[in-house]
């Protein structure tokens, strides 16, 4: 009776065909899910599926309105796997309509991260226009910890990008270990600040070049902090790569293309679970309150991001508005740019940086003991 009066009228075939195509799109939005606390090492597929969250929960709210218009009782299949994942949706998304403070608490700490892309080209943009853009805005946005992934710089003479940013932004020290170096310049992971560097290092374990995490013990009396700038293994795409991604009907061999490119991928998702592993092992080394920023090349679903925000504030879930793009160029869905910050913080404000000076977006949070 029970059953009946549930499901007053069996469905027919045509509505059993989309339940059942609806089960599989709840069973992969299962699976993406999962993807953020399973290793990759120990799943491999999984990774996969929480890259596809975004078109796999599209498809899923379409079920959802469809039989909230047929059979209103189903939408109920769709709607609890959904809210299940609130908490990894509020990651990806901020339903905030609350405008962004502009201007920052006396007592909070700016911080801000960037991927510079070297400072080379974008959409044909002299590099040497690239770097007067930054700088300027850097000086706009005046951050008291700054920290840049791919950050380029002579070594030596008048050209040296880490002194003039020290000149004309107002930041005080830096600590900045080129991944790769030479007698005139180098390339890697800067942190600025405009407090005192009292230590700093490098995480070697698990690093791969110019993807490894740094880290800066900066004093804002009466405390510590400190600051971890992380840049985890990229998919190392080409040009061919990205080509077949965006337009694989373009592909001749678009079977051996799959094959490289989920190869890459898969590879990449295995080695930043490695780096991640590596940074919690580090974080348990020290008592300071902590801020973890840069480019994690994952998406909110990943097992490396929720691995090293376990336990840490998300500035963006805290304070963030709309879909959390920050990486544009090849497809414009992804969040793949973190600031964490310990609990003890509290977080004022979180701001994307809608400006196409690399392929990345900035962004900076205000945040306060």
């Amino acid at each position: 009776m029970a059953r009946k009066s549930l499901f007053k009228k069996n469905l027919g075939y045509f509505s059993k065909t989309i339940f059942l195509c609806n089960m599989v799109a709840v069973f992969f939005l299962l699976l993406s899910y999962a993807a953020s606390f399973i290793n990759p090492k120990t799943v491999w597929i999984l990774p996969f599926f929480g890259l596809g969250y975004l078109p796999i929960l599209i498809v899923n709210i379409g079920f959802a309105l469809y039989w909230l218009l047929r059979r209103p009782v189903y939408t109920l299949y769709t709607l609890i796997p959904i809210l299940l994942g609130w908490n990894l949706l509020t990651q990806h998304m901020g339903f905030r309509s609350k405008p962004i403070i502009a201007n920052k608490n006396e007592q909070a700490i700016r911080v801000m991260s960037f991927n510079a892309h070297l400072f080379n080209e974008i959409n044909k943009t002299p590099s040497a226009t690239i770097r007067d853009e930054v700088v300027s805005l850097i000086k706009d946005t005046d951050p008291d910890i700054l920290c840049i992934q791919e950050f380029f710089t002579k070594i030596k003479g008048s050209k040296q990008m880490s002194e003039r940013i020290l000149t004309e932004s107002g930041l005080q020290d830096y600590f900045f270990e080129p991944a790769t170096k030479s007698e005139h310049e180098g390339y890697g992971q800067i942190i600025f600040s405009k407090y005192p560097i009292i230590h700093s290092g490098t995480i070697t374990k698990n690093e791969y070049g110019i993807n490894r995490i740094t880290f800066a013990d900066i004093v804002k009396a009466p405390d510590t902090i400190r600051v971890y700038n992380v840049h985890l293994r990229s998919f190392g795409l080409q040009t061919e790569d990205k080509e077949f991604i965006q337009n694989p009907s373009n592909t001749a061999n678009e079977e051996h293309a799959t094959t490289r490119v989920g190869r890459k991928l898969k590879y990449a998702f295995e080695r930043r679970s490695q780096q991640a592993e590596a940074l919690r092992d580090h974080i348990v080394t020290t008592d300071y309150p902590i801020i973890i920023m840069g480019d994690f090349n994952d998406t909110p679903m990943s097992y490396s991001v929720n691995l090293i925000g376990k336990g840490m504030k998300n500035t963006f879930q805290e304070k963030g508005q709309g879909w959390g793009v920050t990486h544009y160029e090849m497809l414009p869905l992804f969040q793949i740019d973190y600031i964490f910050c310990s609990p003890q913080f509290q977080i004022d404000n979180y701001r994307i940086i809608k400006r196409e000076l690399s392929d990345h977006y900035p962004i900076f949070a205000d945040i306060r003991l």
